[in-house]
């Protein structure tokens, strides 16, 4: 009974845990960009909870997002666009949590080639060669926000139709395709994650994303804030750790499902955020409205059930609480009292 359990991934019905399998505390989990915004709050999170960690992320790059954890976890550098570099970080590696994209959305549109070259390409090259690596389950993280394109209905289900409008959303989506192919051609067990729009400490802002971090600092900072449209875009917001959680939930699923939105299931427009702002932080901010851009999907807010039901896992943290701890954090790297 125990056998049929621990292969359909669940016990009473439950999701496995680590406390389930005898040698999962030997896991070694590698977080590719790891050194970034979602990947440093998971490398955390797998650190906490004893996993073996190792994280793969580009030369030189900054490690001040990990530098609590930097002694308690392995460090590879390479190019992600090299697949000697990808499969030697896969060495003696049981799980590989992919983060990696070279884009943002916006970014993306303005030189879809090199968004398709560095990133589907990339990944297609050591995909193919899996089964040169011990690894026994990659899990890809797509984008929720940006793969199903206008949503024909409130709440975007797994099964919604996916017709991107965005070379991110196109590169993604591609990049699901492709490992879905590779990992069942190679044996190899494969999860796909779509988060909502992910916010929350250490987020690098100057990338043109991340509303909730990009309105608080320049309200913290007392600059205007610009908008494309009036304000009514609506979106899903998930506190990172709230998305780091979900992730480790999902390394240890077993059950038959392999496509899962990450969000909290509750819509916000760029108004609520800037409402919160005001009310509940206390900052007055200024605000510039410019005309809309075509790529902007107007409303997005993702059916989270199927990963509920699966994993009992459930977001933690509402938006004003979310945004009041990055506006913690934000003051103490700004210096503002």
């Amino acid at each position: 009974l125990l056998a049929d359990r621990r292969k359909n991934g669940h016990t009473n019905g439950k999701t496995m845990t680590r406390a389930d399998f005898q040698t999962e505390k030997q896991t070694r989990v590698l977080v590719m960009g790891g050194l970034g915004f979602i990947g440093s709050h998971l490398s955390r999170l797998l650190v906490q909870e004893d996993y073996r960690v190792r994280v793969f992320d580009k030369l030189y790059g900054s490690r001040h997002l990990i530098s609590d954890i930097e002694n308690k976890i392995e460090i590879v550098e390479g190019d992600a666009e090299k697949n000697e570099d990808v499969l030697r970080a896969m060495d003696d590696v049981d799980v590989a949590v992919d983060l990696i994209h070279t884009t943002v959305p916006g970014a993306s549109m303005m030189n879809a080639s090199y968004d398709a070259q560095s990133n589907v390409v990339s990944h297609v090259g050591w995909l193919a060669q899996l089964k040169k690596t011990p690894l026994k389950k990659i899990i890809y993280i797509s984008s929720g926000g940006t793969v199903y394109g206008i949503p024909q209905r409130n709440l975007i289900s797994e099964d919604h139709p996916t017709e991107p409008i965005s070379s991110y959303g196109i590169t993604k989506l591609s990049i699901e395709k492709y490992v879905a192919m590779f990992a069942r051609n190679q044996g190899i067990d494969y999860r796909i994650c779509r988060p909502s729009n992910v916010y929350g400490e250490g987020q690098h802002l100057h990338l043109g994303q991340g509303a909730v971090g990009v309105f608080l600092e320049q309200g913290l900072k007392k600059q205007p804030i610009e908008i494309w449209g009036d304000g009514t875009i609506q979106r899903d917001y998930l506190y990172v750790v709230d998305m780091a959680q979900a992730i480790v939930r999902l390394m240890n699923y077993r059950g038959k499902e392999r496509v899962f939105n990450i969000s909290t299931g509750a819509g916000h427009s760029l108004n609520d955020i800037l409402e919160i702002i005001r009310k509940n932080l206390n900052i007055a901010i200024e605000v510039q409205y410019l005309p809309s851009r075509a790529f902007d999907v107007p409303v997005n807010v993702l059916d989270n059930s199927r990963l509920r039901l699966a994993t009992d896992w459930i977001p933690q943290t509402d938006l004003a609480t979310g945004m009041r701890r990055v506006c913690h954090y934000l003051k103490d790297l700004l210096n503002i009292n």
